[in-house]
């Protein structure tokens, strides 16, 4: 996590401090008997320039942070979300440790610094308070106007606190201190509001232009790999993130859909990041000091940031269900994060990665593991019959019927501005069917379900293409499709890798991509059992998520979390 050491302040670029001596500015001496130790900060310092604001303020301040009553997580949550929406760093870096004291927890403070993905967030990390309060902040902080059901819901959430906290409380007295609370939950949002304005505006310590951290060592890196193993010139690059939160945390790699990109993960993260990891911890380990779990997050080929390699003599396919999870190992490689990982979970196309890198990287007796699990959503071991002819409808859609032939900038132009458009038109109800919340809008679900369509809008054509096709013709049994690495195993019943976790949403493909998920399971371990080399490996497991369609990890974040989670403390 960022400190506030990685952070020195320097001096504003705008205006400079005053300082003045003690005893020579009564407000001044004011300052320094409120901050104590700290005396004079440089946020002071710019006030200064008008010693009876640089007082009133002291005095406001000091209020707010010392003399309310609203819950000390909720009021530092709220703090900082106004520091991450209003990009106000020097905020942030003096608030974390303040909301860390009281309780907030690095998931919590995660989802606090998340500015883009759309809230409500996941249930299981932030209590309803929490999550209330958050929402209250954004709408007052980005809009000004706070909707009556957003205020509503703020005060519902407070009066319950109230009656847990306070059980003596007559009736009249619970709705008085709701309004008292509601108002310092008010004043708190407008008051750190005010503060990140002057603090940006007057370049406070000058950083007014350095990024708000995060709450977890988050580094972003774009890693040139090769593209057709076993050549090892690089020529194409992955942007990955990694989350670290301890050196020695084992890891989780995760691998997205074929349309989206590695934000696609953004619910679930926080979850994992506060997770116990099974390697120091039981379900009786509450402690602050816990080892959670590192993560490795990416876009595969010609998906967000990432790119596709060149055309290349002799490889008319740019990617591949196997190049994607060779992708994978060299990412492994490249930033030099320990393997085994404790587990590689991918949906989708991604889900066909994890289990092409179960079948490529699960280990022989010659080669390690590089993954003691894998964890496939929503997918299969092999291209089913029909889908071929699909996916080139849906290709045909994006570049247009009526585009003229023969007119590779006019399909190009008209794929980018309206094909895809178009594609993510059919592609989110086939995605979230009803039943769904994304289908039906409850908790937010209409806004996670414009956030996923903004994401297949903006997929590259050429990576949507490529992928398609690589989705339209693969497969995973058949040791052929594994060619692609020079070390290729004899397909993927015959993977070593110590466990398997496959998961469908009970609705995706109308209950399909769950049979065939099953069926998959039965021949998987019916291959186990029966093999003498890879019969003590654990049994394939299955697992299905209800009233989820195709990315349980968005549709159903919460449920996801809890059962991956409990399956993660086994491997």
């Amino acid at each position: 996590m960022a400190s506030r050491s990685e952070f020195p302040l320097g001096t504003s670029r705008v205006v400079p401090g005053r300082y003045p001596p003690p005893g020579i500015d009564p407000h001044a001496d004011a300052i320094r008997e409120r901050r104590g130790a700290r005396g004079i900060t440089p946020l002071d310092a710019n006030l200064l320039h008008v010693p009876p604001i640089a007082g009133g303020f002291n005095s406001l301040l000091g209020a707010v942070r010392t003399k309310g009553n609203l819950p000390a997580d909720v009021r530092e949550a709220i703090i900082l979300r106004v520091a991450a929406i209003n990009h106000a760093t020097f905020e942030w870096i003096h608030h974390e440790i303040v909301g860390r004291n009281e309780g907030l927890t690095t998931g919590q403070l995660y989802i606090i610094r998340d500015t883009e993905t759309p809230l409500p967030p996941i249930q299981n990390v932030l209590n309803p308070l929490l999550t209330a309060a958050i929402g209250f902040t954004d709408h007052s902080t980005r809009n000004v106007r706070v909707p009556a059901d957003v205020i509503q819901e703020l005060k519902k959430q407070i009066k319950d606190w109230i009656i847990i906290k306070y059980p003596s409380l007559t009736a009249d007295e619970v709705t008085a201190k709701t309004d008292d609370l509601y108002v310092e939950s008010s004043m708190v949002v407008a008051s750190y509001n005010m503060v990140s304005r002057f603090l940006l505006a007057t370049d406070v310590a000058g950083i007014s232009d350095v990024e708000v951290p995060w709450p977890v060592d988050k580094k972003e890196h774009f890693v040139s790999v090769p593209s057709f193993p076993p050549a090892s010139t690089p020529s194409h690059t992955i942007h990955a993130v990694t989350l670290t939160t301890s050196p020695s945390a084992p890891w989780l790699v995760f691998a997205n859909s074929l349309l989206t990109d590695w934000a696609m993960w953004s619910y679930i993260v926080p979850y994992f990041l506060d997770l116990a990891s099974c390697s120091n911890a039981s379900d009786n380990d509450h402690t602050e000091q816990k080892e959670t779990y590192n993560i490795l997050l990416h876009s595969q080929r010609g998906h967000g940031k990432s790119t596709l390699p060149p055309p290349s003599d002799g490889h008319d396919r740019l990617a591949t269900i196997p190049l994607l999870a060779t992708d994978i190992a060299n990412l492994l490689s490249a930033l030099s994060i320990p393997t085994p990982v404790q587990s590689v979970i991918g949906v989708s196309q991604g889900g066909a990665a994890a289990l092409a890198f179960a079948a490529l990287y699960g280990g022989t007796d010659e080669s390690p593991a590089k993954t003691k699990s894998v964890i496939a959503c929503d997918t299969g071991p092999r291209t089913p019959a029909g889908n071929k002819e699909a996916w080139e409808d849906r290709i045909s859609l994006v570049y247009g019927s009526l585009v003229p032939p023969n007119s590779p900038d006019i399909s190009l132009h008209f794929a980018k501005k309206i094909g895809m458009s178009n594609l993510a038109e059919i592609t989110v109800p086939r995605w979230f069917p009803p039943g769904s919340i994304l289908n039906s809008g409850e908790r937010g679900g209409d806004k996670r379900a414009k956030w996923v369509e903004k994401m297949i809008k903006d997929t590259d054509v050429d990576g949507f293409v490529h992928g398609a096709r690589a989705l339209s013709d693969y497969n995973l049994i058949n040791p052929s499709d594994l060619e692609a690495n020079e070390n290729a195993t004899p397909g993927l019943f015959n993977s070593h890798v110590g466990r398997v976790l496959l998961l469908a949403g009970s609705l995706d493909g109308g209950g399909k991509v769950a049979k065939g998920l099953q069926d998959l399971r039965t021949k998987w371990n019916e291959k186990r059992l029966n093999d003498s080399q890879i019969s003590l490996m654990h049994e394939v497991e299955y697992l299905e998520i209800e009233k989820s369609g195709h990315l349980p990890m968005i549709d159903s974040p919460e449920i996801f979390c809890e059962n991956v989670g409990q399956w993660l403390g086994k491997v």
